[in-house]
């Protein structure tokens, strides 16, 4: 955006918030002056952490006739940059004798009083009258300042300023870290450092590294023969993201040069940098690559070692070092053996320096056995370009164990479907595990026989069978009672309600969706089919997902899914 400003009086080298250190002082261009005379006073607070603005001291035998005009500057001092803001007066002699300019109070600094000596007349001397337009045509008269001060403005020289981008390097990797500082040169104080119009860099991605905490010191420089004093006022980390010949762009900056008196406004000029052009080589292509530049190392871990079958255990892929990690977001493929590994979460701490970004990014995997024994969970690696060795190289973990124990399902849990225990077949589902629909009974003789004479009377009544068949639906190649269908509602119906965790009701709609469709053959391509198992797949996901957020909108919108399709197909 044009004139996009980035420093104030160079406000991007802030000191420490709360770490006041400033000073005030006062001063007059002449201590005697006459009646008819002006006095041009000036009070200056440098530093940090002082007020916003400083009082008009008491004035004795003084009247105000202009001001104040506030102007702020950067100054050069014993070599550091310093920052100052100045509120400048002009005063008139009110009667001959003395008169004082009182104590000036900034905070808790002071400036002491000044005393002025008033004589008769004016003692300024006298200044040549400027030569009249022979034609008549100069309606301004003498210079206003010289009628204020009684001398004349003296004209700016051309500032000796100018502004450099200096890159780190000019030959690199797509990827690779690129440190482009703009560097003021100056002779002069500056007071105002603005883009013109902030560069565009086409073909990088780019980082804001921190500001310093203090002012720079400027360093000696040496420019054309000349001295300079040279400070870094912009620094940008630039990553190029693909291969050829790049151009960092000209950048045009505005700087303002500080006022030198009452009636000086300052100047603003314009600087621009030369552009920049850097060869960017290609990434080599090597499978599994995911284009991570830098060096890494990678560590996995599991939340714990041993687990009922029917739980879920946290896999953790930490990888850290410098680089351009905060591009990478594709982790390196996760595959147990007897276990399902759901997709991960993402979590990252970067700190951006001079030579990359600096830090981690953690995926977290959630995997849950689907046969009880021993699990592997499998070395991973995570593969990155390293620009010292000049090749692909990878950070490989070490492999981890997992122990799963029990061959039913937890307390209030609910086996994935699917699930194989150690022993072979299927584990049963937590509806057929349900007492109330699949107890048998032990049967004595009497009974035997009681139930023989009831299927002879039963020949008798087949006008009833019609209602024994409505009290029956066919469910995926089985006969499913409408009771279950009618439970599976209610546990539905209850997950969608509040006050529950997430794993309790996914738990009431993992039961409710099996209690309705029971096991679904995997070979069914059919849309039911295909809904269900994708239902289900959602609902596990959301059970032994990390809780890093509310679910709760998640599990009212299954719900009402899992009741649709109850009622449509079930």
């Amino acid at each position: 955006m044009a004139g996009a400003a980035f420093v104030t009086g160079l406000a991007l080298l802030p000191t420490v918030a709360g770490a006041a250190s400033y000073s005030v002082r006062s001063e007059v261009d002449a201590t005697r002056v006459g009646v008819e005379d002006q006095i041009q006073l000036t009070i200056t607070m440098e530093g940090s952490g002082g007020p916003d603005t400083v009082a008009l001291p008491a004035l004795t035998n003084l009247r105000v006739v202009g001001g104040p005009y506030e102007s702020t500057q950067v100054s050069i001092i014993n070599g550091r940059m310093t920052q100052a803001r100045s509120w400048t007066y002009a005063l008139q002699p009110q009667a001959e004798g003395r008169a004082e300019v009182g104590t000036v109070t900034a905070g808790e600094e002071t400036a002491p009083a000044i005393a002025i000596d008033v004589v008769a007349g004016s003692v300024r001397p006298p200044q040549p009258q400027r030569r009249r337009d022979p034609f008549g045509m100069d309606p301004f008269g003498r210079d206003p300042f010289e009628e204020l001060l009684g001398r004349r403005r003296e004209p700016r020289a051309e500032p000796k300023v100018l502004i450099e981008a200096a890159p780190s390097r000019r030959s690199l990797r797509v990827g690779e870290p690129l440190l482009l500082t703009y560097n003021l040169y100056t002779q002069v104080a500056v007071s105002d450092l603005n883009f013109k119009e902030a560069p565009q860099f086409a073909g990088f991605w780019t980082e804001e590294l921190e500001r310093p905490q203090t002012p720079p010191s400027g360093e000696a420089a040496t420019r054309e023969g000349e001295p300079y004093r040279r400070f870094p006022v912009l620094r940008k980390l630039l990553f190029p993201t693909r291969a050829g010949t790049l151009t960092i762009p000209a950048a045009t900056f505005r700087i303002g040069l500080p006022a030198r008196g009452f009636f000086d406004e300052g100047q603003v000029v314009e600087r621009t940098t030369r552009p920049v052009t850097v060869t960017v080589e290609p990434l080599p292509a090597v499978p599994g690559f995911t284009g991570a530049v830098g060096r890494f190392q990678a560590r996995a871990t599991l939340d714990r070692e041993t687990l009922p079958l029917g739980d879920a255990a946290l896999l953790r892929l930490r990888v850290e070092g410098t680089g351009n990690l905060k591009w990478v977001d594709r982790p390196p493929p996760v595959e147990v053996a007897g276990a399902k590994v759901y997709p991960p979460q993402v979590k990252s701490d970067f700190d951006v320096t001079p030579q990359g970004i600096r830090g981690s990014r953690t995926w977290e995997f959630v995997v849950v056995p689907e046969t009880t024994g021993t699990l592997e969970v499998p070395p991973l690696r995570f593969s990155y370009f390293d620009p010292k060795a000049e090749k692909v190289v990878a950070a490989e973990t070490t492999p981890l164990s997992l122990r799963v124990e029990g061959g039913t399902v937890a307390a209030g849990a609910v086996a994935p479907p699917g699930a194989v225990a150690a022993g072979g077949g299927a584990l049963p589902l937590r509806a057929d595990l349900d007492p109330s629909v699949l107890a048998v009974p032990s049967l004595g003789g009497r009974t035997v026989a009681a139930l023989a004479a009831l299927v002879l009377l039963g020949h008798a009544g087949l006008w009833g069978a019609g209602l024994v068949r409505g009290a029956f639906r066919r469910v995926g190649g089985h006969t499913t009672p409408v009771r279950s269908v009618r439970a599976a509602l209610r546990d539905i119906e209850r997950a969608g309600r509040p006050g529950m965790t997430k794993e309790q009701a996914a738990a009431l709609l993992d039961k409710g969706l099996h209690e309705a469709f029971g096991d679904l053959d995997d070979g069914d391509g059919s849309e039911k089919a295909r809904a269900v198992r994708a239902l289900l797949s959602e609902v596990h996901f959301v059970r032994y997902a990390p809780q890093l957020g509310d679910y709760s909108e998640t599990l009212r919108d299954l719900a009402a899914r899992a009741g649709a399709a109850v009622r449509r197909w079930a």
